[in-house]
């Protein structure tokens, strides 16, 4: 074969590549159907959760942005309707949250992940039950805890960014050192088996042991990942900010779409109830409902 024959098969071989890596992956998305609710009283609203124990949704806010213990912590009924703008406020009933970012309700309670601390709210009467300095956190975000006590927060700010664990007891490490392969991880959870799992400002979606040690890792078809939340049937909704969109992957790696033209998703949230996704925007202030097939 001639060096012209040789590079003309490599073109053909790279064209038929590429044609594959553009092929559209499977979507059920219809932004039709994406019942969006803004103007409702949310300022900077970033996580979004579902208390299926009290049949609400939690949702985070930064307040005005900066350091002032503003934040707070919105209830919104599954009709949309905000019934209470601020259950948790920073600087009243004891209450910190200085731009609070991911939450989690477990155990009884909401763990909140602000600029400093991590901090723990009842789940009922929204008291204050307890706080955890994060030192040399840059800038703490998810967050998922587990049955024991056990909290992972994802810290996306400083150089490289990685996972802090919080014991039981309230002792705090780092899951990994900071280092690149990390890719400034925001979106955090743990699954069923134990397995940690992250992605962040890449597009590798990446699965630990309790040790820390990287097992595998996903590529998706975009990156910039916020939160993600395992569902039942251990597949997962992944929001991907590089693709305005949410993905749903399942356990056997395949990936779907079930929401688009969402400008920058936040941490969302599902509807275990309804069987419902729920997306939260921080500048638009807006949740987004999304009724999965």
């Amino acid at each position: 074969m001639s060096f012209r024959a040789i590079l003309l098969a490599a073109a053909a071989s790279l064209s038929l590549v590429t044609a594959a890596a553009a092929q559209p992956i499977p979507s059920t998305a219809d932004v039709a159907k994406q019942r969006v609710f803004a103007n409702i009283g949310l300022l900077n609203s970033e996580c979004i959760r579902y208390d299926a124990a009290n049949d609400r949704y939690l949702i985070s806010n930064l307040g005005a942005r900066g350091l002032e213990n503003n934040g707070y912590i919105a209830v919104m009924s599954p009709d949309g309707v905000i019934v209470n703008q601020k259950f948790i406020e920073g600087g009243r009933n004891g209450a910190t949250l200085i731009d609070p970012l991911g939450i989690f309700i477990e155990n009884g309670l909401i763990y909140v992940a602000d600029s400093t601390h991590l901090r723990k709210f009842d789940l009922l009467t929204g008291a204050p039950r307890g706080e955890v300095a994060l030192p040399g956190a840059g800038r703490p975000n998810d967050l998922f805890a587990t049955k024991d006590g056990t909290v992972y927060l994802s810290d996306n700010g400083g150089l490289s960014g990685t996972i802090i664990k919080v014991s039981p007891t309230n002792q705090v490490s780092l899951l990994q050192p900071r280092d690149d392969i990390m890719e400034k991880p925001n979106g955090v959870a743990v699954l069923a088996d134990g397995t940690i799992v992250h992605g962040g400002r890449g597009v590798n979606i990446s699965y630990r042991d309790a040790s820390g040690n990287l097992l595998r890792e996903k590529t998706m078809p975009s990156g910039m990942f916020d939160a993600i939340v395992p569902l039942a049937d251990s597949s997962l909704l992944i929001a991907s900010q590089g693709g305005r969109n949410v993905y749903k992957m399942t356990a056997k790696g395949d990936v779907s779409e079930v929401a688009k033209e969402i400008t920058v998703p936040g941490a969302i949230g599902y509807d275990s109830k309804r069987n419902r996704l729920l997306i939260p925007q921080t500048t638009a202030a807006s949740i987004t409902f999304v009724d999965l097939p």
